[in-house]
């Protein structure tokens, strides 16, 4: 048996058949469909700075707020931003610590989702991995 398009629970029984009735569908503003996460390479930093000119974005055609963490190959958490409304960027970064010049490869960004609601509902997030070049 083939099926094409949408797949509908179907119930057997003594010769006849019908639909299983489908779970209603979540609201289009109360679950995002799919969450754009921005890839990188690597990231440049200014080395024994603080404070940093860099500032990361929330993609506009994101439905939910982001926060993004910064770590270290070693798990060591350099920065964490703020949640992030879709179409807008962090603050500019500032770093836990200042780094020496050099090249850290294994670097994560975090990316924690919410839901744009009131209560912040977590939501899926992910990891990338990245060099960080120190200059």
């Amino acid at each position: 048996m083939y099926f094409i398009g949408r797949i509908i629970p179907i119930c057997r029984r003594k010769g006849w058949e019908y639909a299983a009735p489908e779970p209603p569908a979540p609201a289009e503003e109360d679950t995002p469909a799919q969450i754009a996460i921005p890839g990188y390479e690597g990231l440049t930093l200014q080395a024994g700075a603080k404070k940093q000119s860099l500032r990361l974005p929330n993609p506009a055609e994101n439905h939910c707020y982001f926060q993004i963490s910064l770590y270290l190959a070693d798990d060591t958490l350099l920065w964490q931003s703020d949640l992030i409304k879709p179409g807008k960027t962090s603050a500019p970064i500032t770093l836990s610590r200042p780094l020496d010049p050099g090249t850290y490869p294994g670097a994560t960004l975090r990316y924690a989702c919410f839901r744009l609601d009131r209560e912040k509902t977590p939501l899926n997030g992910a990891e990338t991995k990245l060099t960080l070049w120190v200059q």
